[in-house]
């Protein structure tokens, strides 16, 4: 059972192709400035550098969160940070948060040793329209957890 639950990054996405289209006007502006004013306007470069970078960091954040559910482990990944994983063989159960909790919390993970690793890949913006309009709704991804445990454990004698 493989599958990728994506996060809700969609507005990074767009503030990206934002920042792409504002860098590339402005290197057009600077570079037609430079060659009809004065040279000194390619000072003005450092403009269009920055909002690419801005453009990157958008992107890069969009596109990374994620829940990621392999035959062996899951990994999630959220906005910032490095992946978590966990493989099936250390999960002994998925644990589904109480109504109410935080909604940024789409599942928690009680491992065999007795920990609990709270799982937060998945969350909703706070101005985004289907966080404002209900609460947030995981239960995609608390299902793709629960079926990709119960598979594993069928394969284990």
């Amino acid at each position: 059972m493989n599958g990728v639950i994506k996060g809700d990054g969609k507005a990074s996405i767009v503030v990206g192709w934002m920042l792409t289209v504002m860098a590339l006007l402005a290197l057009v502006t600077v570079i037609v400035l430079t060659f009809v004013i004065e040279t000194w306007f390619l000072v003005f470069l450092f403009g269009p550098v920055v909002l690419l970078l801005g453009a990157w960091v958008n992107f890069h954040m969009g596109s990374r969160a994620r829940l990621e559910i392999t035959p062996e482990e899951f990994i999630w990944c959220g906005f910032m940070g490095r992946p978590h994983r966990i493989a099936w063989r250390d999960l002994d159960r998925v644990l589904i948060p109480a109504p109410g909790s935080r909604p940024r919390l789409p599942a928690a993970a009680r491992l065999t040793t007795g920990a609990v690793v709270e799982i937060e890949a998945l969350w909703l913006s706070p101005t985004s329209l289907a966080n404002l309009l209900s609460s947030a709704d995981h239960s995609q991804a608390q299902r793709a957890l629960i079926d990709g445990h119960q598979a594993y454990l069928a394969r284990t004698p």
